[in-house]
């Protein structure tokens, strides 16, 4: 049995109607040529054939929304081609807000590995001070942490300016070494 001729300036208004023998000659006449359109721009069999059948999709579900007089043929071909260029602005603001995410976890790895050397560094410090002779670690701790004067040192401690200012002074150079060499260690290691 031979199926009925429609044509195709008709085509819109039937189915707009709810004319499913209509909506099956859109598919099979057009259906291809939207495939092909759509490939050539995304490039992609899958992403191709979901726009397609997400275009078909719509045209049926809002076929009440289809203007009079219509020709299907360029209706289709524009719900195709808008319904590519959102996907593309959509896989766009994907690509985007991934590699902001990529970006912003080396920004926390590099805070992260940040905050870890800063904490060994501390306990580096901390270790290497521990080390120096008690007298000199006490001048020296009072001088740095406590923010006390070489003058007001002397006094607390009844030793000479002189002798805070030396003590002090030879704790930073024993520092200097022991810390530098214990960095050394660390990176390398």
């Amino acid at each position: 049995m031979k199926s009925p001729v429609i044509k195709e300036e008709d085509l819109g208004q039937l189915i707009k109607e709810g004319n499913a023998l209509a909506f099956d000659m859109a598919f099979k006449q057009y259906r291809e040529l939207l495939f092909r359109h759509a490939y050539s721009i995304l490039r992609d069999m899958d992403d191709t054939e979901d726009v397609v059948q997400e275009v078909y999709t719509d045209l049926w579900e809002k076929r009440e929304l289809i203007p009079g007089g219509v020709e299907i043929s360029g209706y289709l071909y524009r719900m195709t081609r808008n319904r590519v260029l959102n996907k593309l602005k959509h896989d766009k603001v994907i690509n985007k807000y991934l590699q902001h995410a990529v970006h912003q976890q080396e920004v926390d790895m590099q805070f992260s590995d940040q905050w870890v050397l800063e904490k060994e560094l501390a306990t580096i410090i901390e270790t290497e001070i521990k080390k120096l002779p008690q007298r000199m670690q006490e001048i020296f701790l009072l001088s740095r942490q406590e923010g006390l004067s070489h003058k007001e040192i002397a006094s607390l401690l009844q030793i000479t300016e002189g002798t805070s200012k030396l003590q002090v002074s030879k704790a930073l150079k024993i520092l200097k070494s022991n810390i530098l060499i214990a960095i050394a260690l660390l990176l390398v290691g």
